[in-house]
């Protein structure tokens, strides 16, 4: 599981070379990414545009490996402005315009990584 993007730095957009990397390790079948603390991969506050190209990247590569998490209790935000959770899950609008792709990405995918019944 790659957390926080893979903590990629959002101002390098989606042609720098990690991620080709992440989305390689995506192809493999045995990687998955967690859409969470886009706080972590910008300085930028609410809503962290930067961060909206990635998203969109990496779940049009490969939505079956994306999972969702609000990266709660925000720990070492020192200086940062403290996210609003249900603010970072609105962002899923955005970033998945999709409602069936987000319902996979919020519930089916999370039930097959972890075994949820």
């Amino acid at each position: 599981m790659l957390d926080h993007f893979a903590s990629i730095p959002a101002a390098g957009g989606v042609d720098q070379p990690a991620v080709n990397v992440v989305l390689r390790m995506l192809d493999t079948g045995r990687v998955w990414l967690k859409l969470s603390g886009p706080m972590r991969c910008t300085m930028e506050n609410f809503p962290y545009r930067p961060v909206t190209s990635l998203a969109r990247a990496f779940v049009k590569h490969a939505p079956e490996r994306m999972l969702w998490g609000s990266d709660w209790p925000h720990v070492n935000m020192d200086g940062r402005e403290m996210p609003n959770d249900g603010d970072l899950l609105d962002l899923m609008t955005e970033w998945v315009p999709d409602g069936a792709i987000r319902d996979r990405i919020l519930s089916q995918n999370p039930n097959a990584l972890y075994g949820f019944k």
